[in-house]
């Protein structure tokens, strides 16, 4: 058996296909005060919005635990997969009857509205019921007017009901998209052109989400993205308040949805690039395990540094664990990923170093 052969048969009954519905097992890795994430041994990490737990059971999780729930969303906009404790919140949205799935796709052909009630809300967006079938509506879906209106942030739309428009069926893998965005005005438009890309701007904070920070711009709606807040990858915007002024460099002009989507680390260089140059190719580093999975392990080098060991280059006899200080040789820098892919090295019986 090869290498990645042996590396796959070592992951024990890990599924590499979700589907909704599907029960699934996996370690608690994180618990905040609105979600808990489960490695569940695929590519994606999963997500059970914290509301979805009693309170005396979520007094009694762990890090580490492993609990069962099942598939809500197969994949949120943050490449996610949304789970629940509770089937029936995973399977409402069953293939059903014929006459409730035409329904939708006679209002995505008709580009007529329908009502919902906000059942959850994830990082990737809201989970809305419409006549007891669930759907999707993804974060960058949601309206600008309701998104500036969201200053105590996003959990309290639960419960709302919001019209909504369909626009994408999937009876085969069980999949409705909703959106709240309308046609974007003759008078929005004049205003997006006036903005050029890299161009930087001051703006109002309105709302703090989970997946970024929307701005007023005069009346325009600005987004940033939370991978766009910083160069160092952050889950944290608790650094930021509604009404806060802030500056921030255009991207681009999202002329489909009538928006601006924005960055504030663009605002200095990157400071991987100069940090990269301590990474020259065959150098011997060592670094810390924070993540072992199917595509490799990823390390913390000098710096806070990431570095990558794809599993294709992985020792199969050796057994990588999350903590574990191990040595490898620099292969190459990645400056779009922003990580320094890593390589293993043998000495030979000479003395020398190869990989």
């Amino acid at each position: 058996m090869d290498i990645m052969g042996k590396l796959l048969a070592s992951q024990q009954n890990k599924p590499l296909k979700l589907f909704r519905g599907q029960e699934i097992e996996g370690e608690i890795v994180s618990i905040t005060d609105k979600e808990i994430t489960l490695d569940l041994g695929t590519k994606s990490e999963g997500i059970i919005p914290t509301h979805d737990i009693s309170k005396d059971q979520l007094e009694q999780l762990k890090v580490g635990h492993k609990i069962k729930s099942f598939v809500v969303v197969v994949e949120n906009e943050s490449g996610q997969v949304l789970l629940s404790p509770n089937p029936y919140s995973a399977k409402s949205t069953s293939k059903g009857k014929r006459s409730d799935w035409n329904k939708f796709i006679d209002a995505k052909n008709q580009k007529t509205k329908l009502s919902g009630k906000v059942m959850e809300v994830n990082k990737g967006g809201l989970i809305i019921e419409i006549g007891g079938t669930r759907a999707f509506l993804p974060n960058s879906q949601i309206g600008f007017e309701l998104l500036s209106r969201l200053k105590e942030g996003m959990d309290k739309l639960v419960d709302q009901q919001l019209r909504v428009s369909v626009i994408e069926v999937d009876q085969d893998n069980n999949k409705i998209i909703l959106s709240q965005r309308g046609q974007v005005s003759d008078d929005l438009l004049d205003k997006l052109r006036s903005f050029k890309t890299s161009q930087k701007v001051q703006g109002k904070i309105v709302a703090i989400l989970p997946f970024g920070l929307v701005i007023d711009i005069d009346g325009v709606e600005g987004l940033i993205f939370i991978a766009d807040v910083s160069w160092e990858r952050t889950e944290d915007l608790s650094g930021f308040s509604t009404g806060d002024e802030v500056e921030a460099q255009v991207l681009g002009v999202d002329k489909d949805f009538g928006r601006l989507n924005l960055s504030l680390k663009h605002l200095s260089e990157d400071p991987f690039v100069q940090l990269s140059a301590n990474f020259e190719p065959d150098k011997v580093v060592k670094g810390e395990i924070t993540t072992v999975d199917q595509a490799g392990i990823t390390l913390k080098l000098d710096g806070g540094v990431e570095g990558f060991l794809p599993a294709s280059k992985m020792d199969p006899t050796q057994n990588y664990q999350v903590g574990q200080s191990i040595t490898l040789l620099v292969d190459n820098v990645d400056t779009q990923r922003r990580r320094v892919n890593l390589a293993p090295f043998v000495t030979s019986t000479e003395g020398l170093i190869y990989k």
